[in-house]
């Protein structure tokens, strides 16, 4: 008779066990930064500069010409040392009106995978997320 508390309490013991094992979900609601981050280094990787040069920071394109930005992203990609085939981001976490994003780039140099890190800063405006690329886009590294 004893047996049958006894198995209630395993019971509930496993089932306890089981429902702490789920992920937890995600403290931080995405708003749509990561999506522009992929976008944009989508469209890098697609030569769709005039994407690319929408999905950055208004404050960005005041620094930035359309042309001046084609130019700086053409050098850009030239320095990859590669043709990106696929884009990949790893992280992305929003603070506030600011968000930080790792992103990959792979592709093919010589018959081996090869991979391109970056670290992408992102602000929040009235039209939405934009990325601001680092002082220093397009110029050598």
């Amino acid at each position: 008779m004893k047996t049958r508390p006894l198995r209630a309490v395993a019971l509930l013991l496993v089932l306890a066990t089981v429902a702490g094992c789920r992920p937890a979900p995600s403290a931080t609601p995405h708003t749509g930064a990561e999506e522009a981050v992929r976008d944009y280094y989508d469209a890098i990787r697609r030569r769709d500069w005039a994407r690319a040069y929408e999905l950055l920071h208004p404050d960005a394109r005041v620094r930035w010409t359309a042309d001046g930005f084609v130019r700086l992203a053409e050098k850009y990609r030239r320095q990859l040392g590669f043709e990106p085939e696929e884009v990949y981001v790893r992280s992305c976490e929003e603070q506030g009106e600011e968000a930080k994003a790792h992103v990959v780039l792979k592709g093919q140099k010589g018959g081996k995978q090869v991979f391109f890190k970056e670290a992408a800063e992102l602000r929040r405006s009235g039209s939405g997320w934009g990325v601001v690329p680092p002082q220093q886009f397009g110029r050598p590294r």
